[in-house]
């Protein structure tokens, strides 16, 4: 519907300046529920306003919660579909009820378009009149994938021919405005679909097109997300941007103004050094009642504080999973300067490498050198869908490297098991010329080579190689081997039907169980104890 539409009728001719600008009508014509379930016209608050005045045709937000980001891209989507013709639209989330619910934020709107208040002013009036000429000319189709209830309908089209479509994938079609939510989360809970999400979906807003990409981040320094707003914040040195390069924008949790306590109360002495760090190294001042705020939510929020509630940037990529499994164990060693090194191999102390193996489904590998009662982790490979020799081969460059021969290469124990043929994946090993192979028996308890992975991090070095990310094939970077170790995480019980606290199956989980192989292998008696006592002799620098 064009503006023209509205204002022919003589009533409303007086409107025609203010309803040619954008941000008098997303301020005075829409209604929303506030956090205390009340009806309030919808307003801007600090956020929104600086992300709608400086919006682009790509837009990156990383946020912390509740700032309102997504009412906006509801408002805003209302608003271009009620005054534009054949204009499409999309919304994808990290699930369908969640898509939903934004839709419903949007119809909400719409129904309320005509809403007067109880005691209204004479602008409330004139504005209800307004909106319900407005309803009249829009007017919405039920027709393609409709319910009855506002929460569970994934499709809105006006009689203009301007539609909205939600889900957690929107391949199809073209879109002039899409809205992607909490594309963090999949990208580290369903990192093939945040794949899919950037080939498919983005790809189909054209460049004059809108697109609103907005998450808390979670995941560390990887995955779809990261590299998405990584790309963003270094267009922020560009002068000028092209329609196909997203602007970053960072809304911190004190951007929110009610995110404030005026109260009686300090905070403790490590918080302190938190909010004085912040003023040294970011210029960010904050007021008391501010601090006292961040105090008592850093209580309930615990390690995840910094995830849902970021201060800086850096500060959102830096937070791993909750229910880290060796994340203390690492932080301490970073705290110790254990990780990161460039150590050379001690040539005449045993090297091994320890695998968890995978067929359609990763192959992760750590190279580990023994040296006196230390551990130290030189290296990482991890790949997907490759065949036995491409793992071969990488077993003899890594040899060729260091000028020796890999002491024994520790397997699970399924690598014994035969296949179809009647062969086993040890036996495959050796037609390709790996032989010293040895296989680690099965533990029952997966939470006991856990505790012992855990004891032999306590003496565990990491070289700056397994800091280095790996690519999958589609040349896209994916976790170092230290990164997957932080992120490999329990769930809670109760969760998703979860009975008992056990270690989540995911992006992370192959190299922590390789890591863990070796631990298997230490407590399991396999790594020659006697050579442990060996003194090193010689070093040689791995180039």
């Amino acid at each position: 519907m064009n503006t023209n539409n509205v204002v022919a009728d003589p009533a409303f001719e007086r409107w025609a300046k203010c309803l040619s600008n954008q941000l008098w009508r997303l301020e005075h014509l829409y209604w929303i529920e506030n956090k205390a379930g009340q009806l309030q016209r919808f307003k801007l608050n600090r956020a929104q306003r600086r992300l709608h005045s400086n919006l682009w045709y790509r837009n990156d937000i990383l946020k912390a919660r509740q700032l309102g980001i997504s009412t906006y891209a509801a408002m805003l989507m209302l608003d271009m579909i009620l005054f534009r013709a054949n204009f499409h639209c999309g919304i994808i989330d990290k699930s369908l009820p969640d898509a939903q619910q934004k839709l419903a934020k949007l119809l909400f709107a719409w129904e309320h378009l005509d809403y007067l208040p109880v005691n209204p002013s004479p602008l409330d009036v004139a504005l209800a009149r307004l909106g319900s000429h407005l309803k009249r000319h829009s007017g919405v189709e039920k027709k393609g994938e409709w319910h009855p209830c506002a929460s569970a309908r994934t499709h809105l089209a006006l009689s203009n021919g301007s539609d909205v479509r939600v889900g957690t994938n929107l391949r199809g079609g073209t879109m002039q405005f899409l809205h992607v939510s909490e594309l963090a989360h999949v990208s580290v809970h369903a990192p093939w679909r945040a794949r899919d999400i950037r080939t498919g979906a983005i790809n189909t807003v054209p460049p004059e097109g809108f697109i609103i990409k907005e998450s808390t981040h979670e995941g560390g320094r990887f995955g779809v997300n990261y590299e998405l707003t990584r790309q963003a914040m270094d267009n922020a040195g560009k002068e000028v941007l092209s329609p196909l390069d997203f602007r970053f924008f960072f809304f911190s949790w004190f951007d929110q103004l009610e995110y404030a306590l005026s109260a009686k109360g300090r905070w403790s002495a490590e918080l302190n050094d938190y909010f004085s760090k912040l003023e040294a190294e970011s210029g960010i001042f904050l007021s008391d009642d501010q601090k006292r705020w961040y105090a008592r939510m850093a209580r309930v929020m615990g390690s995840a504080m910094k995830q849902e509630y970021p201060s800086t940037p850096m500060e959102a990529f830096s937070v791993g999973e909750e229910g880290s499994i060796y994340g203390a164990s690492l932080m301490k060693l970073r705290e110790e300067g254990k990780i990161g090194l460039d150590f050379p191999t001690e040539v005449d102390s045993p090297i091994f490498t320890a695998w968890d193996l995978g067929l359609s489904d990763h192959t992760a590998i750590w190279l580990v050198q023994v040296v006196g009662g230390s551990i130290h982790w030189l290296d990482f490979y991890a790949a997907n869908q490759e065949p036995l020799a491409h793992f071969a081969e990488k077993m003899k460059q890594w040899e060729c490297e260091l000028g020796c021969r890999i002491t024994a290469h520790l397997l699970p124990h399924d690598a014994a098991k035969r296949d179809a043929h009647g062969v086993s994946y040890v036996e495959n090993l050796a037609k390709l010329g790996i032989y010293n192979v040895r296989v680690v028996p099965r533990t029952t308890d997966i939470w006991q080579g856990i505790n012992s992975l855990r004891e032999l991090l306590e003496h565990s070095y990491f070289h700056a190689r397994t800091l280095e990310k790996c690519h999958n094939r589609f040349g896209e970077p994916e976790p170092s081997g230290v990164e997957h170790l932080e992120m490999y995480h329990t769930r809670p019980p109760g969760a998703s039907g979860v009975l008992s606290e056990s270690p989540v199956h995911d992006v992370h989980s192959h190299s922590a169980d390789a890591a863990r192989t070796f631990a298997e292998a230490w407590s399991h008696h396999l790594l020659l104890q006697d050579s442990l006592k060996q003194k090193p002799r010689r070093a040689r620098m791995w180039h």
